[in-house]
């Protein structure tokens, strides 16, 4: 099946004007459907074939019948480059709305803010109506969030649905499976009835359409995003999720990177604490057997007890500090 792209009205009432006035020309023998219910892509073939049907009537076509068909091969060509004018911006477009989503995130702070937030970013700068992101851990395959322009309460739906169910294996999941093997999205046409995915979840939802990507930090799937636009999902569609995907994957590993690195400085803080402390406890102990009354006997052993104290480790010194303690005080 050939992937959706959306076309304008203008673009579809010209091709399908220049379509009509193609058929007229070539007569009954000649096919030239009219585009109703047709995506941007059989749109664009189907001009393209115009203009090469036109092109071989060229040599056979003289007067006014020439004249006819050099401004059909004209406003074709128009056509042309109309579709593909709209196919770029609704690329360029995706672009930027993947570039706001992406620089929204971060503001969270959180990596369960930021998989809390996910789906409401990619229906607020992403252009869909409805959006779903499945973690993945150990396996097991669980909704973290999910998020609906027209439904606030799509995520307990999604939550009370998953939880009547046995856990879900991402080895039994064939369409995440697929994205897996692929490394690419997917983008799935009959949402209702395709057997790869949770139709009765589907149904529930009323999604009929939707475009799922994985997110792979590292190389290492974690999460998988679904997204739809509540009509009919076309391939830009998937590409904008797919990019999120990409970008939100980046993201959310240096999130979890920086909070790795806030706990090491925690860590690397109390050790530095507890060893500022030893060192006090140290540096008092030698204080108080240095100030204790001088008798014979430690007159004596004066410069020996100095040199055993100038080496901090020396066993001499443990040794002195062992003996201090049995002496009764005066």
């Amino acid at each position: 099946m050939c992937p959706v792209m959306h076309v304008s009205a203008e673009a579809r009432e010209r091709a399908a004007a220049a379509l009509v006035r193609l058929a007229e020309l070539l007569g009954p023998s000649g096919s030239a459907a009219e585009p109703a219910d047709t995506d941007a892509v059989a749109l664009e073939q189907r001009v393209e074939d115009g203009l090469g049907a036109l092109g071989r009537m060229v040599p056979s076509c003289t007067g006014p019948e020439a004249t006819a068909v050099a401004l059909l091969a004209l406003e074709l060509a128009e056509v042309k480059a109309l579709l593909a004018d709209e196919r770029t911006a609704r690329r360029l477009d995706g672009v930027l709305q993947v570039q706001r989503a992406l620089a929204h995130l971060p503001a969270t702070g959180s990596t369960e803010q930021m998989l809390t937030r996910a789906p409401d970013a990619v229906c607020t700068y992403c252009g869909f109506k409805a959006a779903i992101l499945w973690r993945v851990e150990d396996g097991v395959v669980t909704p973290v969030s999910a998020y609906s322009v027209e439904d606030p309460h799509l995520h307990e739906k999604v939550r009370r649905f998953c939880a009547g169910l046995a856990p879900i294996r991402l080895d039994a999941m064939v369409l995440e499976n697929d994205i897996l093997r692929r490394r690419s999205p997917l983008l799935v046409h009959d949402a209702l009835n395709d057997p790869r995915v949770i139709r009765e979840l589907t149904r529930a939802s009323g999604i009929r359409s939707y475009v799922a990507a994985a997110v792979m930090p590292e190389g290492r799937v974690i999460g998988f995003p679904h997204a739809s636009t509540l009509a009919v999902d076309d391939v830009l569609d998937r590409d904008v999720l797919w990019a999120f995907a990409e970008g939100y994957g980046y993201a959310l590993e240096r999130t979890i990177l920086l909070r790795r690195l806030h706990d090491h400085g925690e860590r690397i803080r109390d050790l530095v604490h507890s060893t500022e402390a030893a060192l006090t406890q140290l540096r008092e102990a030698g204080l108080q057997i240095s100030t204790t009354s001088a008798g014979p006997q430690d007159v004596e052993s004066g410069p020996v007890r100095s040199a055993m104290f100038s080496a901090p480790r020396s066993p001499g010194r443990a040794c002195v500090l062992r003996k201090a303690k049995t002496l009764p005080a005066r």
